[in-house]
C-alpha cells in the first residue's frame, strides 16, 4: 500500500463519521417541545338539587413534551354564566391544575393524548336553599380532571387543539356540606409551538 493510498484512506475514515453526523437529525432528546395555548372553554356543571348549567369562558395552558411520548401540562381555566335561574347572580369556576400527559399517537400532522391533572379550584354561584329560593355559595378546594385531546398542525409553529375532560370540583349542597361535583369541560384552542432545535423537530417528530 503506497503512502498516497494510506492518506486517501485516512481522509475517507476521518470524513465519514463527520458527514454521517451532519446528515443525522438533531436529537429530540436534547430539549423538550414547548407549547402555549389559549382558546374557548365550555363547562357543564350541576347545581345541587336542581339541574346542570353551561358556563362559557377561557382556557390556557403551557405544556412541555418529551421524546418518550410523555409530557407535563399547566392548565388554567375560567368559565362563567350570568343571571343564573333569573337570580341576577352569576356562577363561575376558576381552576388551576398541573399533571402528566401521554401521546399514544404523535406524527408530523396529528397528535392524540390523554392527560391527568390535579390542583385547585374556586367556584362562586347559586344553590337551592330548600325553601324555594337560592343562596349564594363560595367554595375553594381540590380539583382534578381526566381527559383526552387531539391536536392538528396547521403550520410549522401553529396548531389547533380540542380537548374533552371529566372534571371533579368542590361545591356546597343545600345542606351546607362540601362535596365533589362532576363537570364536563370542552376546550378548543390555538396552540403556538417551539422547541430548542426546530430543525430536529421538523425532521423527526412532534406534530
Amino acid at each position: 500500500m503506497t503512502r498516497n493510498t494510506i492518506w486517501k484512506l485516512a481522509l475517507v475514515l476521518a470524513l465519514f463519521p463527520a458527514s454521517t453526523f451532519a446528515q443525522a437529525p438533531f436529537s429530540a432528546g436534547s430539549g423538550p417541545v414547548i407549547t402555549a395555548s389559549v382558546g374557548y372553554s365550555y363547562m357543564s356543571v350541576p347545581i345541587p338539587s336542581a339541574t346542570r348549567i353551561g358556563l362559557n369562558g377561557l382556557g390556557a395552558s403551557i405544556t412541555a413534551d418529551f421524546p418518550s411520548r410523555f409530557g407535563a401540562k399547566l392548565d388554567l381555566n375560567y368559565a362563567r354564566a350570568a343571571n343564573v335561574f333569573g337570580t341576577g347572580h352569576h356562577s363561575d369556576v376558576l381552576s388551576y391544575m398541573i399533571g402528566p400527559m401521554f401521546y399514544p399517537v404523535s406524527n408530523s400532522r396529528m397528535a392524540v393524548y390523554v392527560q391527568v391533572l390535579a390542583g385547585g379550584s374556586r367556584s362562586d354561584g347559586v344553590i337551592p336553599n330548600g325553601a324555594g329560593g337560592f343562596d349564594i355559595a363560595y367554595t375553594e378546594g381540590l380539583a382534578w380532571a381526566i381527559g383526552v385531546g387531539v391536536e392538528r398542525s396547521i403550520s410549522s409553529t401553529l396548531s389547533v387543539r380540542t380537548e374533552t375532560d371529566y372534571m371533579n370540583t368542590p361545591t356546597i349542597d343545600s345542606s351546607g356540606a362540601i362535596r365533589g361535583q362532576s363537570d364536563l369541560r370542552l376546550t378548543g384552542s390555538l396552540v403556538y409551538r417551539w422547541d430548542w432545535h426546530s430543525e430536529g423537530r421538523r425532521s423527526r417528530r412532534r406534530f
